[in-house]
């Protein structure tokens, strides 16, 4: 397996792993996999993103399927301009909020499904490794659809009054932000606008401390912090008295709100709180667990029609009931925006139940070892109540426990919750041992 190729996407270092001459091999396998006569392509801020989006578009290029090209926009912009435009495929050149020396790729199918390893991502690397590519001379032209996604959102969304702090972390959102937040109504105080890929102040993710920290410190007599990620595809939440919401509560509070768009299934990762499903229950959704990792999700709602909102814990966040089924940040930052312009969501949030919740360990494990591993956490809990979607889910009897692979890692992973500290710690003690025993085991 080439080193870049991943289950979800393509990313690697550069010019280590991925430099000009990989980029323009990718995009010449990208271009003979893809059954279209024209793809769209956008890309990140990344310095060498220009460099290496040049060399993925002339390998499309040379399997005679012609390119319409973006430029620098944020990934659910493409999304919004496949769906828009009708375009049958999509490639994103981005690392998302990878460290500045990373590139990589997303591609997307029709309806902009995202692409998985057995969607196509096997068989693009299968060509890529036998340059069994395809020859020809695509057309190559530009479009514009950041203001179509504006103009999308706000009709969507209406007006909304509220003052806001942003923090794009330097990422790809900063060429838009300000104007879509305007353009809904709202005040705006920006943080880290400049697109800079060398992300001088902090990595351009929701879930890194230094980024919650600068939110909440900025955070004045506004009313909410955003944070996005490198691309734009997650979005984290600040409030000015609760701090950083967690991801489990953000999936509660939009799950509520697109169930009053339209009734549904919430789809989210299986690592959720119960409190999700709990919530989805009371609003009148169905509660559906899922897979670890977006392209599971993102398929789960190509399936069919009947999925209202789906949600993970990395903080992709997708919208079917507001016609926006693709994992867009920016959509979600506007919508929270109107739900905190019209509720009073600490008061809300101070009514959740709290479950204690471990931090996800990650354990180094042998790569080699870690179905055996599995496998044998799963016999060993057989007399409990157990789900094997995605690595095992043992419940007990007053919590869970989550034993699962990691899929880009050497390293297992554990999560556990219960209903109090002292059964968290007893369940986390116990499942934990268990694992690194296994571990030195097979090591």
């Amino acid at each position: 397996m080439t080193s870049f190729f991943h289950s979800y996407d393509l990313r690697g270092t550069y010019p280590d792993e991925i430099s000009e001459e990989e980029a323009e091999k990718v995009g010449k396998a990208y271009g003979t996999f893809i059954d279209a006569d024209e793809v769209l392509v956008g890309r990140d801020g990344r310095k060498h993103g220009e460099e290496i989006t040049e060399a993925f578009i002339s390998g499309i290029l040379s399997t005679g399927t012609d390119v319409v090209f973006a430029g620098m926009v944020p990934s659910p912009v493409v999304y919004f301009g496949q769906v828009n435009n009708d375009f049958d495929s999509a490639a994103v050149v981005t690392a998302s909020h990878n460290p500045p020396e990373y590139t990589g790729f997303k591609f997307n199918l029709e309806g902009a499904m995202a692409m998985s390893r057995e969607g196509g991502m096997k068989e693009i690397e299968d060509i890529y490794e036998r340059e069994a590519f395809e020859t020809g001379q695509g057309e190559r032209k530009d479009i514009e659809i950041l203001d179509d996604y504006i103009a999308a959102v706000k009709d969507e969304i209406g007006e909304i009054d509220l003052s806001v702090v942003i923090n794009c972390g330097n990422g790809v959102t900063g060429v838009l932000v300000r104007d879509l937040f305007e353009e809904l109504g709202c005040d705006v105080k920006m943080i880290n606008e400049e697109v800079d890929g060398d992300f001088p102040n902090h990595l351009a993710d929701p879930g890194s401390e230094e980024a919650k920290e600068l939110t909440k410190d900025v955070l004045a007599d506004e009313d909410l912090g955003i944070i996005f990620d490198g691309d734009g595809d997650r979005a984290g939440f600040v409030l000015p008295e609760s701090g950083y919401i967690d991801e489990d509560e953000v999936i509660a509070l939009f799950s509520e709100q697109s169930l009053k768009e339209k009734k549904g299934a919430v789809v989210y990762d299986l690592r959720a709180s119960k409190l999700v499903p709990e919530k989805v229950r009371e609003h009148g959704g169905e509660p559906e667990e899922t897979r670890v990792g977006h392209t599971f999700i993102s398929e789960r709602i190509h399936q069919g029609g009947d999925v209202s909102f789906a949600g993970e814990l990395s903080g992709h966040f997708y919208f079917p009931a507001f016609d926006f089924p693709w994992d867009d940040g920016l959509f979600a930052g506007a919508l929270m925006s109107k739900m905190v312009s019209e509720q009073d969501l600490e008061e809300k949030l101070s009514s959740f139940p709290v479950y204690p919740v471990s931090p996800e360990l990650r354990i180094d494990c042998p790569q080699e070892s870690k179905q055996e591993i599995t496998d044998e956490i799963a016999e060993e809990y057989s007399d409990h109540e157990t789900s094997t979607m995605d690595g095992v889910k043992i419940q007990f009897e007053s919590g869970w426990a989550l034993v699962r692979p990691s899929s880009t890692e050497p390293k297992m992973s554990v999560r556990c919750e219960a209903d109090t500290e002292e059964d968290l710690e007893e369940i986390l003690s116990e499942v934990e041992t268990k694992v690194r025993d296994l571990i030195e085991k097979y090591s």
